[in-house]
């Protein structure tokens, strides 16, 4: 199995709430609120309302966060998988399969390094910019460029020093190996 083999290495993170991520949160919150207060509204202009509707309203809003966070929520696996970078969406719930965003060869890369000032130049500057880094602010943060018909891709992304030994290994010209966190 690939997971048993020296050259496997994954990660996963948790996309942190900044930038539209954040707003969405605040805006499900704000549903969640009004959703409550209506409720509270409800029961109050009736009257009551019994321990039945209660309980109903409260079943209902337990069933609108579990359908609606989930869409705020991002987690995402990197995997360097048969000499390959693998980027997946995780989705929750029963049945979810986690959905391939990126699959490219490590050896496809023109340079896979630190994305710092130093190479900023490299990373800032191609014509599609993918981020599928957890936080934008991480000291972790690695970008990968490939070119493909005239056109310049890249791919940013967290690192272990586990994922940067194999990305080193299928890729050894390309790869600046750093010292990271994990």
């Amino acid at each position: 199995m690939a997971e048993d083999s020296v050259n496997y290495a994954e990660y996963t993170v948790t996309k942190k709430a900044e930038g539209t991520n954040l707003r969405k949160r605040i805006l499900l919150i704000a549903v969640y609120l009004i959703y409550i207060i209506a409720v509270v509204t409800v029961v109050v202009l009736t009257k009551g309302g019994g321990a039945m509707w209660g309980f109903l309203f409260f079943l209902l809003f337990i069933i609108l966060v579990f359908f609606t966070w989930k869409l705020v929520k991002e987690d995402r696996k990197y995997e360097c998988l048969n000499a390959k970078l693998v980027i997946s969406e995780l989705n929750e719930g029963i049945g979810a399969k986690p959905k391939v965003v990126s699959e490219d060869l490590i050896s496809s890369y023109s340079l896979i390094a630190p994305a710092n000032e130093e190479y900023r130049e490299q990373w800032t500057k191609a014509d599609v910019i993918k981020d599928f880094r957890g936080d934008s602010k991480s000291p972790d943060s690695y970008f990968a460029r490939r070119e493909e018909d005239g056109k310049s891709t890249v791919i940013l992304f967290e690192v272990t020093n586990k994922m940067l030994k194999v990305m080193k290994f299928y890729n050894s010209k390309a790869t600046v190996v750093t010292e990271v966190r994990r």
